[in-house]
């Protein structure tokens, strides 16, 4: 590693402000029912935060709707204290699943690697190998803010965090904030 590389990752906050959205039409459904709302990813997203010792700021839970997804987005990113915003579902390819292409839109820079190593570890998992290809999962810029666009999958939660996010989140908003 470079010395400079070695530097920023001192530098880097040990601690950042989260904000979680789950985007979900199956259980948004529920929780207008009032019925009782499963949120595993969500769950999994906050839980590996806080053990990891970050903060989180705020959560939404959002149907599969452009206007919805986009007005979740935009209250997570006016809240100043908000260093990172990472959301669960609507990456792959089924009609519904819009996420991407909504808030990709709003990317001041698109984190280029990340859509293609999630994939590649992905593709190393043997319960998911060439499925690995499905996903339109995503990193960007917005404002000085980090934006991950993670499968709405447990799994795929887990590997993103364990693997890449939590490894590398501070020395993002380290660099994007120099």
């Amino acid at each position: 590693m470079s010395h400079a590389h070695k530097k920023h990752r001192e530098n880097a906050p040990k601690s950042l402000n989260f904000y979680v959205i789950t985007i979900s039409t199956s259980r948004y459904e529920k929780l207008l029912k009032k019925e009782p709302v499963v949120d595993e990813s969500g769950d999994i997203i906050k839980q590996l935060l806080i053990e990891n010792g970050h903060k989180i700021i705020g959560y939404s839970l959002v149907p599969d709707n452009k206007i919805k997804i986009l007005k979740a987005f935009t209250e997570a990113l006016s809240i100043d204290e908000v260093d990172v915003i990472i959301s669960t579902g609507g990456t792959g390819y089924s009609p519904t699943d819009i996420t991407v292409e909504t808030i990709r839109k709003l990317f001041d820079r698109e984190i280029e690697g990340f859509s293609d190593v999630f994939r590649l570890v992905s593709f190393n998992d043997p319960g998911v190998k060439a499925a690995a290809y499905l996903t339109k999962a995503s990193a960007g810029v917005i404002d000085k803010k980090i934006v991950y666009l993670l499968p709405g999958s447990p799994d795929a939660v887990k590997l993103a965090l364990k693997e890449l996010i939590l490894p590398e989140v501070g020395h993002l908003i380290y660099l994007v904030r120099s």
